[in-house]
């Protein structure tokens, strides 16, 4: 302990208070020390000299700069207790403890401190014992009021010496009370057993008292093995520190990882100090908070990266923390324990010998990757590029795989490289006689000239075209570097262009062909002349031209779509009678085929153009004439809903096929199926549905089961819901590209 001045100021006010309440107990018991006899007398001077004689034996317990001492002269204080006048023990506790601290020099303000605080306990255990008003007999009263009164003198010893240590150590109050694995406890009961021993021997007469002299150096020695004991403990600690110190500091001098997780670190840092918690706050490009629990807590982007950064530090109630500056001045982050005791001088050292090792280690890990970024600029751009790069040696053994080949061929590179490249880009073939796919090994000079076609371990096929050059190796041998690109959507695309011009040039030849036929047999005229074969032929001519007119018309539209040029004109329309009209037009042009129509029986108007109502109804009731029976009716429905109407058609055909049905809506998509096949078209039809529905505010839907029919339904907003004014002019949105 250092002088009197040096000590915090709540701990001087603390010993003063404590010294003088000391003082003033003692000045009350002077006053009967001039009614005493000689047996008092004898009793307190050898009470005195007893206690003096105890207390040069004393256990010791650190705690940091201060030592608390236990030793058995609470056991003498029991039978006084019990047998002797309160003024001969008051006084006998006082001038013992004084002589006998005072000849072990030590300080004067603490032996005035420990003399005082034991009169006071001792005058409180007094006051409880007398609250009994029992004779000094050895009875079971005797004993338990005994026991009481040195247990309240124990608790308030306890209390004492921990706040004045608590006060001087800054430590908290809580883990001075109770000594690991209860020393003060074990302590004060084994001194009030041996002290009532003392009691009962004195009884018996004081012949016997020398006979407690073995159990009580018995008991000392038995302290001072627990304390030989701790203290190998703490060597042991002290040891597992060490190594634990060791192990953090191997953790860090690891390899340089990009983005390590400090929380093995953190781990082992708080083993080594016993602490609640630990975190690390590291600055960089951006702020990154580790803690010793989940490791990575908290990743703040660069624009909140700035100091102070303690500020990221969480706030524990219950316990110290320290905070230990990461890099110069904290400008790199910091580093924190938390722990319930506060951590001692030899401790932060370490923590910030830690914190520097911390930054060593991120400047280290930041000088690697700048080495490494350096020297991988070329490896960076073959990695990141869209194109498919890899090496081939002279045995066709794959030496290098980029990921952009992983993306095209679905086959990782830990798979690919070391491999013959024939293995990996293989051919997928369906065997003529069993039916069953294999894959056939690509030949190296037809993958170095032209499109292959790659299976996927997924039995998806992508086209790559390949580019190779040819490199010198290391050893002599040279190796070819092949550039594949996916031209799968390129060649899809080719293809589809071909169908489409296939498909429009036949549908355009089905209705040019009798066209063409029947105009040359009445120019030559070959055909009879009468008036109704006449009109038979320029109905079959006329349908002709309208179904040429719809194909063209068709085309302008997607077109129009594609460019965003495709305008709406939305106007009020009363549904019932309006669809009521379209459905008696159609029956003109197909008198041949049934259509029902099922009103709503109210009136619901819906606001759209009606020019494109009118052509989306058409071409759904034309989708339901190609794939469904001559004979079975097709019905058309409207119906009401909360704030928009419903418009369907439904069919008694064939169904589509479930694998179809999302692609309908789709440019140039055709089912596969035989209806579709003889039915003709070019995919367009239910393409503009979908498109026009969307522009005038609602959407188009398709239910279908296979044999029981389709049913195509499309919704438009109702007047009364659509914020938009009458014939306000809206245009259709360009098809992404």
């Amino acid at each position: 302990m250092s002088g009197f001045r040096e000590l915090p100021p709540r701990a001087r006010w603390w010993i003063a208070a404590v010294v003088l309440i000391g003082v003033a107990i003692v000045f009350t018991q002077l006053p009967a020390v001039a009614r005493w006899d000689n047996e008092q007398f004898l009793a307190w001077v050898g009470l005195s000299a007893i206690t003096a004689l105890l207390e040069q034996f004393t256990v010791k317990i650190a705690h940091r700069s201060e030592v608390e001492n236990y030793s058995l002269t609470d056991a003498l204080w029991v039978p006084a207790l019990i047998f002797a006048p309160g003024s001969v023990l008051i006084l006998g506790v006082w001038a013992g403890i004084l002589v006998g601290q005072t000849t072990r020099r030590w300080k004067w303000f603490k032996v005035a401190y420990n003399a005082s605080q034991f009169v006071i306990a001792m005058t409180v255990a007094r006051l409880v014992y007398g609250l009994f008003g029992l004779e000094p007999t050895l009875s079971l009263m005797v004993w338990l009021a005994t026991a009481l009164a040195m247990i309240s003198y124990f608790a308030l010893n306890e209390v004492f010496v921990a706040i004045v240590i608590s006060a001087v150590e800054r430590e908290p109050l809580r883990g001075l009370l109770v000594l690991p694995d209860g020393l003060n406890l074990l302590h004060a009961a084994g001194n009030l057993t041996i002290g009532l021993l003392a009691a009962l021997v004195w009884s018996s007469g004081p012949i016997g008292i020398p006979l407690l002299i073995a159990p009580m150096v018995l008991v000392f020695l038995a302290y001072r093995g627990w304390l030989h004991a701790q203290e190998e403990q703490e060597q042991q600690r002290e040891r597992a520190r060490m190594q634990t110190l060791y192990e953090a500091g191997k953790e860090l001098s690891g390899p340089l990882e990009q983005d390590y997780d400090f929380a093995p670190f953190l781990g082992l840092v708080r083993k080594m100090f016993d602490a609640s918690a630990v975190e690390l706050v590291m600055a960089g490009e951006e702020v990154r908070v580790f803690n010793s629990e989940i490791g990575l807590a908290l990743h703040l982007p660069p624009e909140e990266s700035h100091p102070p950064f303690e500020r990221f530090v969480s706030v524990r109630p219950g316990s110290t923390t320290y905070v230990a500056s990461v890099g110069e001045a904290g400008r790199s982050g910091v580093l924190a324990i938390h722990r319930q005791a506060p951590l001692n001088d030899s401790e932060t050292a370490i923590v910030d010998a830690l914190a520097s090792q911390v930054h060593v280690r991120n400047e280290n890990e930041r000088l690697f990757h700048e080495t490494l970024d350096q020297r991988s600029h070329l490896s960076d751009v073959i990695s990141n590029t869209s194109d498919g790069i890899f090496v081939v040696d002279a045995n066709a053994q794959l030496l290098s795989w980029n990921p952009a080949m992983e993306r095209i061929t679905g086959i990782a590179r830990a798979d690919a490289v070391g491999r013959s490249c024939e293995d990996v880009l293989a051919i997928h073939v369906v065997d003529e006689e069993t039916g069953e796919a294999r894959s056939v090994p690509t030949p190296l000079s037809d993958i170095e000239n032209g499109d292959t076609l790659v299976t996927r371990p997924d039995g998806s096929q992508r086209w790559i075209r390949c580019t190779s050059s040819q490199m010198p190796g290391r050893d002599g041998i040279r190796a070819s570097v092949i550039v594949a690109r996916d031209v799968t959507s390129e060649l899809e695309t080719e293809q589809l262009k071909s169908d489409f011009v296939a498909t429009v040039s036949h549908e355009l030849r089905s209705p040019l062909t009798p066209l063409k036929g029947f105009i040359a047999a009445l120019r030559d005229g070959l055909l009879d002349d009468s008036p109704e074969v006449r009109h038979e032929y320029y109905e079959i001519m006329w349908r002709g031209i309208g179904r040429l007119e719809r194909l063209i018309n068709d085309l302008l539209d997607v077109s129009r779509v594609e460019a965003g040029k495709l305008t709406m004109e939305p106007v009020p329309i009363e549904l019932d009678p309006f669809v009521a009209n379209v459905v008696q037009e159609i029956r003109r042009e197909h008198p041949e085929r049934g259509v029902d129509v099922v009103g709503s029986g109210t009136s619901v108007v819906v606001f759209a153009d009606a020019f494109r109502v009118n052509q989306v109804i058409a071409n759904l009731l034309s989708n339901a004439f190609k794939y469904s029976p001559a004979t079975a009716p097709i019905t058309v429905s409207v119906e009401a809903m909360r704030d928009h109407a419903v418009i369907s058609v439904h069919d008694d055909g064939d169904g589509i096929a479930p694998e179809d049905q999302p692609f309908v809506f789709d440019r140039f998509f055709r089912a596969r199926s035989e209806a579709a096949r003889r039915s003709g078209g070019v995919g367009l039809g239910l393409f503009i549905c979908r498109r026009l529905v969307e522009a005038m505010g609602g959407e188009i839907t398709l239910v279908s089961r296979k044999d029981e029919g389709s049913t195509f339904s499309f919704t438009l907003p109702l007047a009364a819901a659509d914020p938009r004014q009458s014939g306000v002019r809206s245009r259709v949105a360009p098809i992404a590209s």
